[in-house]
């Protein structure tokens, strides 16, 4: 009866055991369903970010070629070869902006007078709806963003444009850049990191503009339908929401996440919407194949053990040391066993140990503990309090350590060992095995790296606690060109360019320290030795006891970005002809002269400068002898003038010098007569040409002839033009129409005429 009674218990305990490990099996896979939906969620937001970011500076780079559109075409309507020249700039700017497809000006009535695609000189798009919705509103200072429409080429573009106004307010037309899908396409294809993802960018009314991978029949479908996610999404206000359904654009469930594109800088009339989705099959087959792979191992398991129990209950028992050591061996099958003895100090290992760390056993010194030079700093102190709280506490020795091997390999090994004592009762010896978990931390820390380092496509580093790096990814070895084996266990800093100094590192690393994360542009140098610039991002990885584990870098290069960057600003603010500050530089200048002249009570003048008769040069020799002209005459101008004072193109023959700081108006005479007398030398020009040009120059000075920048510059344009109808080839300081202006008579060059030959 006892026995039976004693063999129920067993049952009762094991079903007991296997119900709570099915229990807390289940509670898992809940939580691990749970977790990989959460993860899914932040990646696809994360994602969702980089494309916001991306289409933003493409926007406000778009922006600002509109803006100087319509700064240049005054300039342009002014010229002969006015629209030749618009035409010319526009082709540039669409050679540096890979993004817009077309660039077009579009006048009142809807047809182009300019565009980078000769093909559309001459169309009306009076009716496209881009046009009669700014037409309708007609605001300046908003950016008109089109739903998207088929062109004449059977192609889904939207058009980004500004509103042109006349003198008296009224509308004047458009300027209009169409934005390429392709380019749209490889940004949405390069955030996928799944075959089921799906990448979206939707018009804000609901209208599908790309898809990628491409589904030709969503394209142009519109999905603001009533509780749709789109319209859920926009009437909620949220920048990000998520969802979880049906997909109204493909009928599929899956998980997206929208994101609207709307920067604060932009005045968009409309805005656009990107979604990133997966479906939910693909996304938890995985986890279903866990499932499935966890309750055949538990079933297994229960059959195992309920065979065990059988064979349990047909067995003797057997001594205490036979099992512990049977265990051991069991447990040691393809690791190493050794043996301490506490009274000799002395290591005994079997061949798997020296293996195992590298070591030649023929090399051994007496006591064999030459693997002590192998630990890592600190490692060894660890050891030996495991160690004195075995024999203090008769507890099992369990630890894992790190070791360097001889060639160089960081290794993670683990110690298990029990206390044996003699007939006495005193300690006498430590048996144990030692066995390499370095794959298995690697794995366990690769479950930590993949809620940070989710962007598979980027070049990514990772090193340990102590900055030594531990893998890099295939995208870190085409960036830099190093193989993974020649960077493992050495430090980042062999990618240090050297244009930073001590402090900016310093910086870096407070900001991680204090923040566990950093990001910021940094100059890195590649294998062959070439520098560049990259965005690096840092992030710290933490481990169970919240201590620094690792450090995950990503490194993306930003070349192109800075040239396309450098390219806009100089289209944006210098003269393409001359390289010289346009108009719009020259104002800003301007205006930070005036005030700082206004702090420091000081003066500045201000030379308006217009070739004399350069019209018939342009007539008799032809456009490309007169630029090559206007080119030479910037550079005689620039050589005349301190390297504070800014010389400008307003357009044509028309240039501007800025002196910002003068003791008085007699200073910027002296610069105008020496301009004067330097343009007595003749020009030497291709094709043997020599030529004599010379200035009429207008002078103001800033306070007595202005308060404000633009009485200021006109002013001076008023003395140029008396400088003109004096008979050119002179400077004139400006003087109110009571009093008589200060007027400089020509240098005796033989003449005002301008002369080739």
């Amino acid at each position: 009866m006892k026995r039976f009674l004693r063999h129920s218990r067993h049952g009762l305990l094991l079903a007991a055991c296997l119900g709570g490990l099915g229990a807390y099996l289940a509670y898992n896979l809940h939580g691990e369903h749970e977790r990989i939906e959460a993860v899914e969620r932040e990646r696809l937001a994360t994602q969702s970010k980089v494309i916001e970011d991306n289409l933003t500076r493409q926007l406000v780079a778009i922006n600002l070629a509109l803006e100087s559109i319509m700064v240049e075409l005054p300039d342009w309507a002014g010229q002969p070869d006015g629209r030749e020249r618009a035409i010319r700039q526009l082709k540039s700017m669409k050679v540096s902006m890979p993004s817009v497809r077309t660039f077009a000006v579009l006048d009142e009535k809807g047809t182009v007078t300019a565009s980078n695609r000769e093909e559309l000189l001459g169309r009306n798009f009076h009716d496209r709806d881009y046009f009669q919705t700014a037409l309708r509103a007609l605001s300046t200072k908003t950016l008109y963003v089109s739903a998207p429409f088929k062109t004449v080429l059977d192609k889904f573009v939207i058009s980004v444009a500004r509103v042109m106004t006349g003198p008296q307010g009224q509308f004047a037309g458009l300027v209009s850049a169409s934005v390429d899908p392709v380019d749209i396409q490889i940004l949405l294809n390069s955030v996928r990191y799944a075959d089921d993802m799906r990448s979206m960018l939707v018009h804000g009314d609901g209208t599908i503009f790309v898809s990628q991978p491409a589904l030709a029949e969503v394209i142009g479908k519109n999905v603001s339908l009533p509780d749709s996610f789109f319209r859920q999404h926009l009437d909620s206000k949220r920048p990000v929401s998520h969802f979880e359904g049906i997909s109204p654009a493909t009928g599929d469930k899956r998980l997206p996440v929208l994101r609207t594109i709307q920067p604060a800088d932009l005045a968009m009339d409309k805005p656009l919407v990107v979604s990133l989705s997966r479906e939910l099959d693909a996304m938890f087959a995985p986890w279903q194949r866990d499932v499935r792979n966890q309750l055949l191992a538990y079933l297994l398991l229960v059959l195992l053990s309920t065979m065990g129990l059988w064979l349990y209950r047909r067995q003797r028992v057997r001594q205490r040391v036979n099992e512990q050591r049977l265990k051991l061996a069991t447990e040691a099958a393809g690791v190493g066993i050794w043996e301490f003895d506490l009274k000799t100090r002395r290591y005994h290992w079997d061949t798997a140990m020296f293996d195992l760390f590298g070591l030649d056993a023929r090399m051994a010194n007496a006591r064999n503990d030459d693997w002590h030079q192998l630990m890592l700093p600190g490692e060894l102190e660890r050891i030996k309090a495991a160690t004195r709280a075995v024999l203090k506490n008769r507890q099992a020795f369990n630890l894992t350590f790190q070791i360097r091997r001889r060639d160089g390999q960081v290794r993670f090994m683990r110690n298990r060992a029990t206390l044996h004592c003699d007939a006495q009762g005193a300690p006498s010896r430590l048996i144990g095995t030692t066995e390499d978990v370095t794959e298995r931390k690697l794995r366990e820390a690769d479950l930590r790296i993949a809620a940070v380092a989710f962007e598979c496509q980027e070049s990514i580093m990772v090193t340990d606690a102590n900055q030594l790096i531990l893998r890099v990814n295939h995208a870190f070895t085409e960036l830099f060109g190093y193989t993974a084996r020649d960077v493992l266990g050495a430090t980042p800093r062999l990618l240090q360019s050297g244009r930073h100094d001590p402090a900016f590192y310093a910086a870096m690393w407070d900001g991680i320290m204090r923040g566990g994360a950093w990001q910021g542009e940094i100059w890195d140098r590649r294998k062959n030795g070439e520098c560049f610039p990259v965005w690096l991002s840092i992030t710290v990885v933490c481990g169970d006891d919240g201590g620094v584990s690792h450090y995950v870098a990503t490194h993306t290069d930003i070349t192109l970005r800075k040239a396309a960057e450098d390219d806009i600003r100089q289209l944006a603010f210098y003269d393409p002809l001359t390289g010289l500050p346009n108009r719009r530089l020259l104002q800003d200048r301007l205006h930070q002269a005036m005030s700082q002249a206004r702090r420091e009570r000081g003066r500045l003048a201000l030379l308006f400068l217009d070739l004399d008769k350069f019209k018939p040069v342009n007539d008799a020799f032809g456009h490309q002898t007169g630029d090559e002209l206007l080119q030479a005459v910037a550079q005689r101008l620039q050589a005349c003038v301190r390297e504070s004072d800014t010389v400008a193109r307003l357009g044509g023959d028309e240039f501007v010098l800025l002196l910002p700081s003068i003791e008085a108006a007699q200073d910027a005479m002296a610069v105008a007569e020496k301009i004067h007398q330097a343009f007595g030398q003749p020009f030497a020009l291709s094709a043997g040409r020599n030529a004599t040009m010379s200035f009429s120059t207008g002078i103001a000075v800033y306070p007595e002839h202005a308060s404000d920048e633009k009485a200021l510059m006109r002013h001076a344009d008023e003395a140029m033009y008396q400088a003109k109808a004096a008979g050119r080839d002179r400077f004139v300081l400006f003087a109110p129409a009571s009093e008589p202006a200060t007027l400089q008579p020509p240098a005796d060059r033989g003449g005002t005429a301008p002369t080739i030959g």
